[in-house]
């Protein structure tokens, strides 16, 4: 751009008129790297949208474009604490109506508007977009458009849910609404959300093209590709007739309640929304959008969700960690044990442009691992998360190796060899040896301790332990773990190069199990004793899938592989001490030749195809009474077994505060979300009612049960705190 006759700037948001008669609108707020809209930016927003309208009406103006300051950042929605500071309906309602009038403003402007996106783009960003006449997107991996609302218990509200569908097929757009997953540049112009991909240096002068020569025109309702006769029939046929529209909707409905199992409400409301709102004008669809925003706003599991979202940013940012240390940026990771494990971790940083250096004594193991970095990489291809070309630089970035060349120029050297600590030993000491002074190390260990693999060391406050969680791809937890003699710069450095990755990072204390696998043992041990009472697989399973756990115990447990599970609970034994409640059946099993789904049968069979079905001959093999326990009574004592352990870890200092152990719990294990974690849980049934059940059930069963001294405690969980314990990590 030349000639800038006018410049209007402040609160994040300027209006810049270019010689060309092109108005072009920058949102840049300082001292943050994501543009978010608040109500003084909407409120300015409309100020200079009057300003644009003026100058067009005058004949000033030939277009408009809308653009980022941010590199690699559009507008990234709302300011999610606008949504933890409404307190009611009619406010959730009101503020849901305020951006769509603006955005409405925008849609009306009597001149071209093109909307030219660079980076991340979500909820309030793409309303913004769709608001626009034609959208430009950069060629560029940090392109991502999506609607995360029901993932924060709401639903788009500045007029997502009502003109996305009028721009796409309901096909096209409701996955898009319902699930919150988000799509690359060109999946978006593949569906039709975007009309051009171009190269990121020609994105802004290639909006300015479009605002000048592209004619005015309704935006399309279908996808270039659906233009042929037969497509446009067949969309005709599925959405373009009360009948078809009809059992599109039924559909989605279906598969909504399978997802949400009546513990979400925001996906249900969004396809009401879509539907209602598609019968009437678009201001009526508004409407309807507005009141359904201003109902889940106030609605607990959205203050559930969004609990959790401002955790997970929380440890983003470090506040889970008191390490001081220079924090050591990583650009050349060494990985040590080519299994699944190191496969994943060194996928995982090849994919953020990290040099790794993949080492095994097998060229068997390291083949193994390269072939799951490829397929993890042909699969986010697949998805349309990256291209083939960026599929080979990011298997280029992984060097396999049988020996130590090349370790003394990593950064940080991450062990993840078999759970055997005379092999640990022999791995760390040799990579010590190999590795620069500056170098640190870490072991993925799941159930030994870094104390007892410092020993092989000469310097052990190079050594932390970093436990990522399998499959590395999809689990976001990592265990950040504080060695006795743990360096804070170590630290430090481990918590960002998790975050560099796109983890979760929470800093837990030196100690068998960690956090996760410590409070994830008991809970699992306590459907294992259920059966062993009577009670069958698949209600076991079925309960606490009903409470919201992602999947029942006893197929997590072959999930896990039983073999595995069976050995970390007897390294557990220490820690957990002699409660009378420890079942070997994970160990009875095992032995019979059943280790899970890794061996096409474990508690269920995995047929080819079918769904899994609990085996019987297991039940009859483990299952040593008559006794059956109801739902509630199946959900109380395994989720308070979890809660009594939290309890104990957080006593102990294992986990810094409640707020950290919810967030591992939720990342770590998928603890029900919209529960907010295992300690929100247990303050929003309330202390009397949750010391009363356990009193209880320590009567019937035991000691494993007992309160501790922070469950005696009358205070909520989330009201006390816990200082020395964040110092102590």
């Amino acid at each position: 751009m030349s000639g800038k006759q006018d410049a209007v700037a402040g609160a994040g948001l300027s209006l810049d008129i270019d010689t060309e008669e092109i108005a072009v609108l920058e949102f840049d707020q300082p001292d943050t790297q994501q543009n978010r809209f608040t109500p003084e930016l909407i409120e300015r927003f409309v100020s200079l949208l009057a300003e644009v309208r003026s100058l067009a009406e005058q004949g000033r103006l030939r277009g408009l474009i809308v653009v980022s300051g941010k590199p690699g950042s559009f507008v990234a929605g709302l300011d999610v604490s606008v949504i933890s500071g409404v307190r009611s309906v009619a406010a959730g309602a009101t503020g849901a109506r305020q951006g769509q009038l603006a955005f409405q403003a925008l849609a009306e402007l009597p001149i071209t508007t093109v909307a030219a996106i660079n980076g991340t783009c979500l909820g309030g960003g793409v309303e913004l977009a769709l608001a626009c006449h034609y959208r430009i997107a950069a060629e560029d991996s940090a392109v991502e458009i999506g609607f995360p609302e029901v993932n924060l218990g709401i639903v788009p509200g500045f007029g997502g849910t009502q003109r996305l569908p009028r721009l796409l097929s309901l096909e096209r757009s409701l996955p898009m609404i319902l699930t919150g997953r988000p799509v690359g540049a060109r999946r978006a112009r593949h569906i039709g959300l975007i009309d051009a991909v171009v190269p990121a240096p020609l994105l802004r002068d290639t909006a300015i093209q479009w605002a000048v020569g592209q004619p005015h025109k309704r935006p399309r309702r279908l996808a270039p590709e659906d233009r042929p006769l037969i497509r446009r029939l067949r969309r005709w046929v599925a959405e373009g007739n009360p009948i078809g529209r009809a059992l599109v909707f039924r559909q989605a409905a279906a598969s909504v309640a399978r997802r949400a199992k009546g513990q979400y409400p925001a996906p249900i409301a969004a396809l009401s929304a879509v539907r209602r709102g598609l019968l009437g004008t678009l201001d009526q669809g508004l409407k309807l959008e507005a009141e359904a925003v201003g109902d889940l706003v106030v609605h607990e599991v959205t203050r559930n969700l969004v609990g959790i979202f401002f955790l997970r940013q929380a440890a983003r940012s470090g506040q889970f960690h008191a390490a001081k240390g220079d924090i050591q940026s990583v650009s050349r990771l060494g990985v040590l044990g080519a299994g699944v494990m190191g496969g994943g971790i060194a996928q995982l940083a090849a994919c953020r442009g990290v040099s790794v250096r993949m080492k095994d004594i097998s060229m068997d193991s390291l083949r193994l691992a390269m072939g799951v970095a490829f397929d993890r990489f042909e699969d986010r291809c697949r998805r349309g998360k990256m291209n083939s070309s960026q599929v080979r630089r990011g298997m280029g970035l992984i060097s396999p190796t049988l020996d130590y060349a090349g370790f003394r120029h990593a950064e940080l050297i991450i062990e993840a060899v078999a759970e055997n600590v005379d092999v640990k030993h022999e791995v760390l000491a040799a990579a010590e040896r190999a590795s620069s002074q500056h170098t640190i190390l870490a072991t993925n260990t799941s159930s030994l301790t870094v104390a007892a693999m410092a020993t092989a060391l000469n310097d052990p406050s190079r050594l932390i332990g970093l436990h990522f969680f399998n499959p590395v791809h999809r689990m976001p937890l990592v265990e950040v773990v504080r060695g006795p003699d743990s360096s804070d710069q170590a630290i430090a450095t481990a918590a960002s190069f998790a975050v560099s990755m796109g983890k979760v990072p929470v800093v837990v204390a030196d100690s068998p199990g960690f956090f996760v696998n410590r409070v994830l043992t008991p809970y699992l041990n306590e459907a294992l004793l259920l059966l062993e009472e009577g009670t069958a697989i698949h209600q076991i399973d079925s309960a606490l899938e009903a409470f919201g756990m992602p999947m029942g115990p006893f197929r997590l447990l072959d999930e896990i592989g039983l073999d595995v599970a069976a050995r970390v609970a007897e390294q557990l034994g220490c820690v957990l001490g002699d409660r009378g409640w420890r079942s070997d059946a994970a160990m009875r099993v095992c032995e019979t030749g059943r280790r899970g789904r890794k061996g096409g049968v474990g508690f269920y069979r995995y047929g080819r195809g079918g769904h899994p079905q609990p085996d019987p001959e297991v039940e009859r093999l483990v299952r040593q009474g008559g006794n059956t326990e109801a739902p509630d009574t199946i959900v109380d004592r395994c989720v308070l077994m979890m809660l009594a352990e939290s309890a104990r870890a957080l006593e102990e200092g294992i986990i810094a505060s409640p707020q950290a152990a919810d967030l591992a719990l939720v990342f770590g294990t998928g603890f029900a979300p919209f529960r907010g974690g295992i300690f929100r849980y247990a303050d929003a049934c309330g202390r009397t009612a949750t010391q009363s059940r356990m009193q209880e059930l320590s009567t019937r069963l035991g000691a494993r049960f007992e309160l501790t001294g922070a469950l005696k405690i009358d205070e909520p969980f989330y009201a006390q705190a816990w200082p020395h314990r964040l110092e102590s990590l």
